[in-house]
């Protein structure tokens, strides 16, 4: 008798925990339920709440955006002037001498030639009467940079 009552005692505890697993394992699967029902609805207000925040930093930060851009732009032209100085103090100012005249060049400096070939025609020009003068002392030629001026 005492191993059927053991049995039996045995047997209505191992039901009652049965019962206990079942009524955690149903708690804690509405607590899951409740836990998204929650995460859903404060995610949906949080979402607006920060849509309003948004809205609001927008002017802020379109300023914002605008006067680093500035910046960045002022920056960028200074250096890109300063890039250029260079170049031309470097390189164009010590190649100037040794590249050769143009096309440009050539044609001033003919243009340039004749009008002093003129003028030394006309200052030596000799009246009909006049002993015809002795010939022209040799010019000296006058530098590419001279002519440029």
């Amino acid at each position: 008798m005492s191993t059927t009552l053991t049995t039996l005692v045995d047997r209505a505890s191992n039901e009652q925990l049965l019962l206990k697993a079942r009524e955690s394992a149903r708690k804690l699967w509405l607590f899951g339920l409740g836990a998204y029902s929650l995460a859903t609805r404060s995610g949906v207000q949080t979402f607006a709440m920060l849509v309003r925040e948004g809205q609001a930093f927008r002017p802020r930060a379109r300023r914002q955006i605008d006067e680093k851009s500035a910046e960045l732009m002022s920056d960028a032209s200074a250096t890109i002037d300063r890039g250029e100085q260079l170049l031309a103090r470097r390189i164009a100012r010590p190649l100037d001498g040794l590249l050769p005249a143009s096309k440009r060049d050539v044609g001033q400096i003919s243009k340039r030639l004749l009008q002093l070939t003129s003028e030394v025609q006309k200052l030596t020009a000799v009246p009909a009467r006049a002993k015809p003068a002795k010939p022209a002392e040799r010019l000296e030629q006058p530098s590419l940079d001279a002519l440029r001026n």
